[in-house]
């Protein structure tokens, strides 16, 4: 039994710490965190200060895990404001038929309809401090509200600007939905330009595609409750095979019926189908 399966079976046979009312609750929150909540009202710093008293936490860990609250409601803060930003510049973006963000699109041998979850901002921040035009993307199943960019150039390529793509917002668990095609069969790629590859003639049926954005995305994707059909399509590195697997051993441990595509050793699948466009 770990110290948090301890604490649980003591609080359950304690109850309240500061007073004789309804018992707390404890558990593991995300990355770690320690959860308490006492049903009669204590407050985080008053459990923890019954908790020393009765001997089940030092006040070096008291002093820890203060600390540690703090940062996650500076880190909660700071991922609202990036939410808002991440809204305000969906808000302000526009279709993306007939912009420099379809143009990028079409230059890369991408034919399939655009979905409405891309669209097109003309001047988006740059890390670098400069307004460039870029391909705005809704991530949706995340946190918070978030978007990914891709930053172009005037004539529809992607930026010199380093880097060329960016998250804003909290993505993790999230993905980019990139087609509703058929609900009993769910594609999971990496990168936007490789989703749309993949439904311009890549694929033999209409699907469900996600674009997870990176290989951390990938591993990390919140897969739907419905088991369907899941097939994976890897990217031809490293990495991005190592993310593809992971993701497929979660997904089959989860009760998708799992299958694979692994694009060759150094393309993507948006590579494959422009080499398919110039070998016509």
């Amino acid at each position: 039994m770990g110290v948090m399966d301890l604490l649980i079976a003591l609080l359950m046979m304690i109850g309240c710490l500061a007073y004789p009312l309804p018992m707390e609750m404890i558990a593991n929150g995300n990355d770690g965190r320690l959860l308490l909540y006492c049903y009669a009202g204590c407050s985080f710093r008053e459990i923890i200060q019954a908790l020393i008293r009765i001997g089940l936490l030092g006040k070096q860990a008291y002093t820890h895990m203060l600390s540690f609250s703090k940062q996650f409601c500076a880190d909660l803060k700071q991922a609202k404001r990036k939410a808002e930003r991440a809204k305000v510049i969906w808000q302000q973006s526009q279709p993306i038929k007939n912009t420099l963000a379809e143009t990028y699109l079409r230059m890369r041998g991408i034919t399939c309809d655009l979905p409405t979850d891309l669209r097109f901002y003309d001047k988006c921040l740059h890390l670098s401090g400069v307004k460039l035009p870029a391909l705005i993307a809704l991530v949706k199943g995340a946190g918070f509200f978030a978007i990914h960019r891709t930053f172009l150039q005037n004539n529809g390529c992607k930026t010199d600007q380093k880097p060329a793509k960016a998250m804003l917002g909290s993505v993790t668990g999230g993905a980019v939905q990139l087609s509703q095609g058929n609900p009993k069969h769910l594609v999971i790629c990496e990168g936007i330009e490789t989703g749309l590859a993949l439904l311009s003639g890549l694929l033999s049926e209409p699907v469900n595609l996600w674009a997870s954005l990176s290989t951390h995305g990938m591993m990390h994707v919140n897969l739907p409750d419905t088991k369907s059909r899941l097939t994976i399509a890897m990217d031809g590195d490293e990495a991005g095979r190592k993310a593809g697997f992971t993701l497929a051993a979660r997904a089959y441990r989860q009760g998708f019926e799992v299958f694979i595509m692994q694009a060759p050793y150094g393309l993507d699948f948006n590579d494959v189908l422009i080499l398919k466009g110039i070998n016509k």
